[in-house]
């Protein structure tokens, strides 16, 4: 199973929130710290991205900001996934 994704950077203060979110809620994500990856601040850049945290969930969907709306959805999505996976 993919985890979720999330693009930060040091001393993002949303970041920590949206990790904290997903951490709260019980689901892993992979961090990519934009400041040490080029090739990732590249791609954010690409998809019209100025800002951090930028979320991919496994099924393509994207955010920026921290929107603990969206972490929800993301979460209940990936425990299904998982529940699916599991029968």
């Amino acid at each position: 199973m993919r985890n979720i994704t999330m693009y930060s950077k040091p001393g993002c203060v949303q970041c920590r929130a949206t990790a904290r979110g997903f951490a709260k809620a019980g689901v892993a994500i992979d961090i990519i710290d934009v400041s040490t990856d080029p090739a990732a601040a590249a791609m954010l850049t690409d998809w019209g991205y100025l800002s951090v945290p930028v979320i991919v969930t496994p099924d393509g969907q994207r955010w920026a900001g921290h929107r603990p709306d969206r972490i929800t959805d993301a979460a209940r999505a990936a425990f299904q996934t998982h529940a699916q996976l599991s029968v």
